[in-house]
């Protein structure tokens, strides 16, 4: 099944790693800018097709734009991680790195 709130959200770091705005990057795809921002937060379900279209504009694999499971470059990772904690406050950021570090010892664990 398709995560499409991770392709919206890669198609934005994308999107802002190529120097695009919204309103550019629709005018370049022929759609509203309205449908950017719902693609880009996951509300729409993009085509193959679109999707493929996007990729291209964006100059990246598609694979990238549609797979959580494909390894990307550290920066848009680190982009994707930052983009969705970046309104957090301190004590939900100690409580995840708490809980990154448990499940790291878990899985060193299961490892072995």
């Amino acid at each position: 099944m398709l995560d499409y709130n991770g392709i919206g959200r890669r198609i934005r770091i994308y999107r802002e790693k190529s120097g695009l705005t919204q309103s550019e990057f629709s005018e370049i795809l022929g759609v509203s800018e309205s449908y950017i921002s719902q693609l880009e937060r996951g509300v729409t379900k993009v085509s193959l097709p679109r999707l493929d279209e996007i990729a291209t504009v964006l100059e990246v694999d598609i694979a990238l734009l549609a797979s959580n499971k494909i390894k990307i470059e550290d920066d848009v990772c680190n982009s994707e991680v930052f983009e969705l904690i970046r309104n957090w406050d301190h004590d939900n950021i100690e409580l995840l790195i708490g809980l990154l570090n448990s499940l790291n010892q878990h899985f060193n664990k299961t490892d072995k």
